[in-house]
């Protein structure tokens, strides 16, 4: 059951992510938000800057190998390098693999782990019998932090989740600058106009 919901700004959000991280009483950690690459971002950029977070895996939603690598280069404004399921890579500073979600349903994994990061949840819990798949999923992973990374986060569905989690964290960059603005304003106008408005 979710304890800790809160919607902070780019700097706040930074500062309490990485308490989150070190509270050895939060196990599953998700981080949502309209900007796609400020929740990558904000992932990467607090696990190397503490010295407790190392090594991890990077967990694939629904989504494809090249597909995966264009989110991350966009988040981290770095070139990643070509995505295989068998190598680690040197990204940020950490030690990364990937694997997909859809092959540990059944048992424990990321035992020796710093940290998983589940990317991008949105598309694993759109469906109902794939979020009860991702549910098993997220708790056999067995790394001392599992972080869960929203995309397209424009309506109530990463709720399903809640029960599953300790910490939401609502990562809202609207008054970062001019950019960010226009891009809520652009997403909030689109949802408006079908009726609709941001859950957050």
């Amino acid at each position: 059951m979710v304890k800790v919901i809160e919607k902070l700004d780019a700097e706040e959000s930074i500062s309490k992510f990485k308490e989150l991280l070190l509270d050895k009483n939060i196990h599953n950690i998700l981080i949502r938000g309209f900007s796609n690459d400020a929740k990558v971002a904000l992932a990467f950029s607090a696990l190397k800057e503490l010295s407790e977070y190392n090594n991890g895996t990077l967990v694939i939603g629904n989504a494809t190998i090249t597909s995966e690598r264009g989110f991350l280069e966009k988040g981290l404004r770095n070139s990643i390098p070509h995505i295989n399921l068998q190598d680690i890579f040197r990204i940020e500073g950490l030690s990364v693999r990937f694997t997909q979600w859809k092959k540990h349903k059944d048992f424990p994994f990321n035992l020796n782990d710093d940290f998983a990061i589940f990317h991008p949840v949105q598309s694993a819990i759109y469906k109902d019998k794939d979020c009860n798949n991702f549910k098993k999923v997220l708790s056999n992973s067995k790394a001392k932090k599992n972080i869960l990374l929203t995309t397209n986060d424009f309506d109530t569905r990463p709720e399903k989740l809640y029960d599953e989690v300790d910490a939401v964290l609502i990562l809202d960059i609207t008054m970062l600058d001019g950019k960010h603005k226009k891009e809520f304003n652009i997403i909030e106008k689109n949802l408006i106009d079908h009726g609709k408005k941001l859950p957050y």
